[in-house]
């Protein structure tokens, strides 16, 4: 496969993972969580297959483990780490830390 189709496709998929977030963002907002995840499932399946990096905004919509949408005070807890100086986000729902 030569670069031009390479980056054909990373550039396509990478406008479908916007795409696949912002309907995920506004799934979420019309109360309905499952299809949020979906997307979110959706969203780390093209990443996995195609080998495309998330942006920092984009990796912090959602968790990498449950594909719970994240929503500070909602769905996720911040923690100020003092040890470390940094700030750790928690899942509400299965737990899982993340450093900010």
């Amino acid at each position: 496969m030569n670069d031009g189709r390479k980056k054909l496709i990373k550039t396509s998929v990478r406008q479908s993972i916007a795409r696949l977030i912002s309907e995920a963002e506004s799934a979420w907002k019309s109360n309905k969580p499952q299809r949020s995840e979906r997307y979110a499932k959706m969203v780390m399946g093209l990443v996995r297959k195609n080998k495309v990096r998330l942006t920092k905004e984009q990796k912090n919509k959602f968790c990498r483990k449950c594909f719970n949408w994240w929503v500070p005070g909602d769905t996720l807890t911040l923690i100020y780490d003092q040890k470390h100086h940094l700030i750790r986000v928690k899942c509400g729902r299965c737990g899982y830390t993340r450093r900010i």
